[in-house]
């Protein structure tokens, strides 16, 4: 036996599974010898008692013999020693040593020799020693029978013997085999099974180790330490491969995001409609919520359209009936977080602001971070875009209309300088008599001043320009204009979303605008100007300018008021209502009302 230890990286163990087999085979193997040995020395005690038994028989047919040659002659006396053969062999007086009858044979012998042999010898007759014959056989007899008793004793020795050696021998034969089976065998089932379980990548098997190891449970605990490590690798690398196919999956829906982004951000849509549903995507790839965007109209940054999902009702300037971004439903987060933002610019000019709501305990990946990043700039490009084709748009019509301008400049306007001046030689003629004639060139000159006004304020009309940054932009300069010529602010009351202007209706609108502001500058002597531009549910638009001057009079005609005629003109192109709400010394208010995507009915209301 050994006992378990630890030296030089080597395992040792307490009994080997050979020693003990040696062990078993040695111990079966001494107990064939023991009853090997036993079974010869017994045969080797009985071995001469047949022969013995033959001899005395011999000695009694001798005797008998003996007995029918009385009287003997002198020839026939060398015929009395018939124990020679017995007491000359070592071997047969061994005989009667093992088996204890060395004295009766002795006394038989001494019996023959000193009383029957000299009887025999001196006997005359038959009768005379027949009894001392009769009874030297019955001892003979008395011997054999011992001999043979002895001998029938040895053999059922031998024969329990056996038994019992049979028996220790089942024994430990049947102790061998459940031994076997208990350690043998067992352990090499198990150890067949782990190994066919770890070919079927099934690593939770393990052999039961006992506490005095053999070769078997040594083997079993290099199995059990081998499915142990490649289990946790196994595990690490399922992990592994499970984390690679999330980040490729991730990867994979980041691409398709990307690219259906990409899509989405460049279509004819309204801005917040492409952009909400983007964001809302995006809530899905990485672990942001509520977001909400902030566009500037202008280089105001207090003057913002902000917009956002998870309303409870449309935004009411929506301009796609069917559109939903804004009701879509944000992912509901229940950790606290704060509040992050990205700026929305290309070169410095600044589209709006991203805002969204970031959980306080979790930190954006490298790639999130990207993500966001690249969609900020796809989100500024589109932007970018978007007004670059409205700047595009603005330069054709402006680039159109100055060629308008100039040809009305270089044409008409020149012919009507040229009228004025020859009506003003003509009235200067002293040889006009008739008052009639003088009346008419005056009326003449009147209307020719008349039409070249309306002609000079529509080649400045033409010649108006739109701000790059769109339609507010430019609106605030004209009111920063007129605040200078009024010596007093203008009010302003802006609840128009982002881009509804359009560009054909932007240079319509901002002239309506100034006409009325002229009439405010020149006529009204007011103090208060108030500019309010708003939409409703239907997409109506209406923009009105309203003071708090002197006044007029709807019915009195007044032939220099021809702006009034230029905002008519204004609101019949944008397809719209004009209303002019006027009393004396009650103040003003222009008002144009027309639909944002789609043109109304054109009517004039004066009051």
């Amino acid at each position: 036996m050994l006992s378990t230890k630890t030296t030089n990286n080597k395992t040792r163990y307490h009994a080997s599974i050979i020693n003990r087999l040696s062990l078993l085979m040695c111990f079966l193997g001494t107990i064939a010898l023991i009853a090997l040995s036993l079974s010869i020395q017994v045969a080797n005690d009985t071995k001469g008692s047949a022969y013995m038994i033959n001899q005395l028989g011999l000695i009694r047919m001798k005797s008998y013999q003996l007995l029918s040659m009385v009287p003997l002659n002198k020839h026939d006396n060398d015929h009395l020693n018939i124990f020679s053969e017995i007491t000359s062999s070592k071997q047969q007086l061994a005989l009667f040593e093992r088996y204890d009858l060395i004295d009766e044979f002795n006394e038989l012998h001494n019996k023959w020799r000193t009383e029957i042999a000299i009887k025999i010898a001196q006997a005359k007759n038959i009768d005379e020693i027949k009894t001392d014959i009769d009874q030297f056989v019955i001892k003979t007899n008395y011997l054999v029978h011992k001999i043979d008793q002895k001998t029938e004793n040895q053999i059922h020795y031998i024969s329990r013997l056996q038994q019992l050696f049979i028996i220790i021998i089942v024994v430990f034969l049947i102790a061998q085999i459940y031994y076997l089976r208990r350690y043998l065998l067992a352990p090499w089932r198990k150890l067949i099974n782990m190994a066919q379980a770890i070919s079927k990548h099934n690593f939770s098997e393990r052999f039961p180790l006992r506490s005095r190891k053999n070769e078997f449970d040594l083997l079993g605990l290099a199995l059990n330490n081998m499915s142990d490590q490649i289990e946790s690798q196994y595990l690490i690398l399922e992990e592994r491969v499970a984390e690679k196919t999330a980040e490729l999956q991730q990867t994979n829906n980041i691409i398709s995001f990307q690219y259906h982004a990409t899509k989405q951000l460049h279509t004819s849509k309204p801005l917040c409609e492409r952009f909400l549903m983007i964001l809302r995507q995006l809530e899905e790839l990485v672990p942001l919520t509520q977001f909400q965007i902030r566009f500037y109209e202008s280089e105001n940054p207090e003057h913002y359209q902000q917009i956002s999902y998870d309303n409870e009702q449309k935004l009411p300037f929506c301009q796609n009936p069917h559109c939903c971004a804004c009701l879509t439903e944000s992912k509901h987060s229940q950790q606290h977080g704060f509040q992050r933002y990205w700026y929305l610019q290309d070169n410095g000019e600044k589209y709006g602001i991203l805002f969204a709501i970031q959980p306080t305990d979790v930190t954006l990946s490298d790639e999130q971070e990207n993500l966001i990043t690249g969609l900020i700039e796809q989100m500024s490009t589109a932007m970018m875009l978007d007004r670059q084709i409205e700047q595009q748009k603005q330069y054709l019509l402006m680039k159109e209309r100055s060629a308008m301008a100039r040809e009305l400049h270089d044409s008409i306007a020149q012919s009507l300088s040229c009228l004025k001046i020859h009506l003003s030689c003509l009235q200067m003629q002293s040889d006009l008599t008739s008052q009639s004639s003088i009346e008419l060139l005056a009326t003449m000159r009147k209307e020719v001043n008349i039409t070249y006004s309306q002609l000079r304020e529509l080649i400045t009309s033409f010649r108006l320009r739109l701000n790059q940054t769109g339609f507010y932009a430019s609106l605030m300069e004209m009111i920063e204009e007129f605040n200078q010529k009024l010596k007093f602010n203008i009010q302003l009351e802006y609840q128009l979303p982002l881009n509804i202007i359009k560009s054909k209706h932007a240079f319509h609108l901002l002239q309506f605008i100034r006409e009325a502001l002229n009439n405010v500058y020149k006529h009204a002597q007011a103090s208060h100007v108030i500019i309010a531009l708003t939409i409703d549910d239907n997409q109506i638009i209406t923009v009105s300018v309203s003071d708090n001057g002197i006044g007029f009079q709807t019915d009195v005609k007044q032939d220099n008021h021809y702006g009034m005629v230029i905002m008519r003109d204004r609101a019949e192109i944008l397809n719209g209502n004009l209303t002019i709400n006027t009393e004396p010394q009650k103040g003003t208010q222009v008002m144009v009302i027309f639909k944002a995507n789609k043109t109304i009915p054109f009517t004039i209301i004066e009051e």
